[in-house]
């Protein structure tokens, strides 16, 4: 099927960019070699552009990769992008909220039919059921949407007063579909313009739950035929409405005759006992759903406690709060303080010290450490809280509170001794440093650093055994790092480049640039602020990486000059090496062979005063590299000699695999693809002995493609297969691209 949508949008792009270049229609088809007319059917959208033509128009243009992302989501074949089904499942005991739903059913045209975008906007106070009535509604009509469903906690209320990026949802929707982590363009303006398109030929549904503001909503919003977007806030998001005309939905509290039906559902025949009780029940409650469940569920828990006991409490201990329009969320706290006060004390302080929690999610592990408890214990006290749906069991040994109950508990750990809270927050960063830590260790054991030592007391971090799992975890735990590094920032902990330097070699495999980079800013900062110049060089240097492979180099050397300059005041040779190789890397990208090669020289000296024969062999794979590509062939296979020799005295099956793929390329850069091919096949059986699965798909696809220029089709097949089942059992966005680029649907069974 076509994408005309997706062509004119690269059109009016590609127009826009060559007139800001300077260039005409006549003079872009000379400097590509395209005819004027050609250039004029593309800006028209009356052709859908080549990816080899959008690629050498960035190049000249200088655009990045914003106009081959775009004509990425131009081909015919958009339609084979995956389907994102991301909603949350929906809340037990889900009732009423009749009138609403119809109000949302009117709002939905048809998405077959329907000539425009559908904005919906669902407001009220916190606690009323706002991403309840959302989910549950998404839920309905989920299955008109061909492009699927994607959903995004914004967290626009959260602790740290730091809600989502828009820019960071848009990358995680595009990478939810299958865009290749290379083909997103880092700004947010371009990011917005390929969802748009995407969503232009792909009908899909938009929930953006818990927004902070317009502002941070606006970017979001799709406005493409017969897509919907729902939003939820706390805030009347008033200039959303005026601008885009949304659908606005004031979520009130529920009807009593919802509130008897609610109680009913949880306590059965006890909520028709007393029925003046329980409508007072619901009074007192406000008629609020959080509160509602939590005191109907403490009743279900105590068989021999009435109804109009509790109502009693509530009224002992409720404060006035619930028409201060400033701060509606006060209105539950008399719910969660009755709740609160039933706990056992082991339970209370649990509850107590998950307020210091900044994450989004928590594991039982992680809480463990926080509370300086085992994990079986911990675990108890944790299914204790759900029971009083003071805390929400989301998924696999993931727990979540709603901000009230995040809220309520943070004001009851601000009551804790400044001593216990510093405890806490000691145990559960320290925890994640030394988890972060051997987990990185297990996903690349070759590259050599000293682990950390002496875990904080009571806490005892995660071992890993299998790659798999160590990524899995740090997989996992992606939503909650920044904030434990910016919680162990606030207390001027050492966590706080722990992690995202020690975090590493995850950041190589899965390379989410917006973590990469923000936790490294995150962590310079505080290396900074604690005078620590050794762990400010080094995050520096990391930071200059994550640039460098985002494709912004001016920032990569920028930051590996300011690390280099601080390694060379500390007198450290060894850091050296490693910054002088950055710079080398970024000369290569800049396809500065000779420059590559002075850096390359520079570092290999360093690491040969340090006696650092690994980074030996690192540097003279690199420097085999330049020298091929410089023509000197002969000192090419010195350097790669020699660097097979150590990499083989060592045991780096890592690096010796590396160094055969960095040979291989420069074969076929000579045309030289069968010496390509054994080159490759010697890199993929060192990998194997590393159980690097990423670097054995890696070398798999260059295989293919390899074969593929031979016109050995069928080998091709076979070896671009092999590298999807693994690329898809490592969740790596290059399996959907690269099953979108062999126009298949999945991989062949093994």
């Amino acid at each position: 099927m076509s994408n005309p949508a997706g062509a004119r949008r690269f059109g009016e792009v590609l127009k826009t960019r060559r007139s800001a270049a300077g260039y005409s229609c006549r003079g872009l088809a000379r400097a590509l070699s395209y005819t004027p007319g050609w250039i004029s059917r593309v800006e028209n959208g009356k052709v859908a552009p080549g990816l080899e033509f959008a690629e050498r128009c960035d190049g000249l243009l200088g655009t990045g990769t914003e106009l081959t992302a775009l004509a990425q989501a131009a081909q015919p074949d958009v339609h084979g992008l995956l389907r994102p089904s991301q909603l949350p499942p929906v809340a037990g005991h889900f009732v009423g909220r009749v009138r609403d739903l119809r109000d949302l059913d009117s709002s939905l045209e048809d998405p077959a039919t329907a000539a425009g975008s559908c904005i919906v906007a669902i407001d009220g106070p916190a606690g009323v059921g706002k991403s309840t009535l959302a989910v549950q509604w998404a839920h309905k009509v989920a299955h008109k949407f061909a492009g699927g469903v994607f959903f995004a906690d914004l967290q626009g209320h959260a602790l740290d007063g730091r809600p989502v990026a828009p820019a960071q949802v848009l990358e995680r929707f595009l990478l939810s579909v299958g865009v290749a982590a290379d083909r997103i363009p880092p700004g947010l303006e371009e990011r917005a313009a390929i969802v748009r398109t995407l969503a232009e030929g792909r009908p899909s549904l938009f929930v953006l739950d818990n927004a902070a503001d317009a502002d941070q909503v606006e970017p979001l919003l799709v406005g493409a035929p017969a897509s919907v977007v729902i939003v939820t806030s706390r805030r009347r998001l008033t200039r959303l409405t005026l601008r885009t005309g949304a659908h606005r939905v004031c979520l009130g509290p529920m009807t009593p005759d919802e509130s008897g039906d609610l109680l009913r559902a949880v306590l059965g025949p006890r909520a028709d006992a007393d029925p003046d009780a329980s409508r007072a029940l619901a009074e007192r409650c406000v008629h609020l759903p959080i509160a509602l469940r939590i005191a109907a569920e403490r009743l279900a828990a105590h068989p021999h406690r009435t109804v109009a006991s509790t109502v009693a409490e509530l009224d002992a201990d409720r404060l006035d709060a619930l028409a201060d329009a400033d701060d509606p969320h006060l209105a539950v706290r008399p719910i969660l303080a009755a709740s609160y006060r039933d706990l056992a004390p082991d339970v209370a302080r649990a509850f107590r010290l998950l307020g210091l929690y900044p994450g989004s999610t928590i594991s039982t592990d992680a809480a463990a450490a926080l509370l300086g408890r085992a994990a079986a214990r911990a675990r108890r006290q944790l299914d204790a809280l759900v029971a009083v749906h003071l805390l929400e069991e989301v998924g696999a040994d993931r727990f979540r509170a709603h901000d009230l109950l995040r809220e309520y508990a943070a004001e009851l750990a601000a009551d804790l001794s400044e001593e216990s809270r510093t405890a806490a927050v000691k145990r559960l960063v320290g925890w994640y440093a030394h988890t972060v830590d051997r987990a990185a260790y297990v996903i690349a054991p070759q590259r050599p650093i000293d682990l950390l030592t002496d875990p904080p007391t009571g806490t005892q971090p995660l071992g890993f055994v299998a790659p798999e799992d160590a990524s899995q975890w740090c997989d996992d735990e992606v939503d909650n790092l920044l904030p434990v590094i910016r919680l162990a920032s606030r207390h001027s902990m050492p966590a706080a480049w722990q992690i995202p330097t020690r975090l590493w070699n995850w950041l190589l495999i899965r390379k989410p640039w917006t973590l990469w980079i923000d936790s490294h800013e995150m962590g310079l900062q505080a290396a900074v602020a604690a005078g620590d110049r050794a762990a400010e060089a080094w995050t520096a240097l990391n930071l200059a990486d994550g640039h460098r492979q985002a494709g912004d180099t001016d920032r990569a050397r920028h930051y590996a000059q300011d690390a280099l300059r601080i390694r060379e005041q500390l007198g450290d040779r060894h850091g050296q090496g490693w910054c002088q190789a950055c710079l080398g890397f970024i000369a290569t990208d800049e396809t500065e062979p000779a420059q590559a090669l002075r850096h390359f020289k520079a570092a290999l000296g360093h690491f040969e005063a340090s006696g650092d024969r690994h980074g030996q062999s690192v540097l003279l794979a690199c420097l085999a590299e330049t020298h091929a590509h410089l023509g000197d062939r002969d000192r090419a296979q010195e350097a790669f000699d020699a660097s097979l020799t150590l990499a083989r005295e060592l045991g780096d099956h890592y690096g010796e695999g590396m160094l055969w793929a960095r040979r291989a390329g420069a074969h076929r850069t000579r045309g030289e693809l069968d010496d390509a091919l054994t080159c490759l096949g010697h890199s993929i059986a060192s990998r194997q002995a590393a159980a690097d699965e990423w670097g054995i798909a890696d070398a798999h696809e260059q295989r293919g493609d390899l074969l593929a220029e031979l016109g050995r089709q069928d080998e091709a097949q076979e070896a671009w297969h092999r590298a999807i089942r693994i690329f898809t059992m490592l969740e790596d966005p290059r399996a959907a691209a690269l099953r979108e680029r062999l126009g298949a649907t999945r991989p062949p069974e093994p």
